[in-house]
């Protein structure tokens, strides 16, 4: 059912220190950059290599000593037959707002938030 770690989502207070480690430094990509209606940038998908990304979200929240970690996805072959086996409803089942590929989210027995996504023909970059 799963088919590989999509990614992982991280909080950040600067998209700039993102930029000046990540791309500047690693030299890793960005291949999808997440904006608002109002064309401000809040986030960064970025490649580390074949399908597997770092996402980070511009977070106004004071960073705490704990890890920014927002949330791990699951890529899947079929998120319909994901979202039966673990009993989530259909209607849970949305697209996202600007790379618009199917997903759903979950919490883990520990309280992580998981989510689940499969890329189609309606999906924008991951295509």
């Amino acid at each position: 059912m799963i088919k590989n770690l999509s990614h992982i989502s991280l909080s950040t207070n600067s998209l700039k220190k993102v930029k000046d480690f990540y791309i500047k430094k690693l030299k890793l990509k960005i291949v999808h950059t997440f904006k608002n209606d109002k064309k401000f940038c809040y986030g960064y998908f970025i490649s580390v290599g074949k399908t597997t990304m770092l996402e980070f979200f511009l977070s106004k929240k004071k960073k705490k000593d704990s890890f920014p970690l927002r949330h791990i996805c699951f890529e899947v072959y079929n998120i319909f037959s994901q979202a039966r086996k673990l009993k989530i409803k259909k209607d849970k089942i949305s697209r996202g707002k600007t790379d618009n590929i199917l997903q759903f989210f979950v919490k883990d027995l520990e309280g992580n938030i998981i989510e689940f996504h499969q890329k189609d023909k309606k999906s924008k970059f991951l295509n």
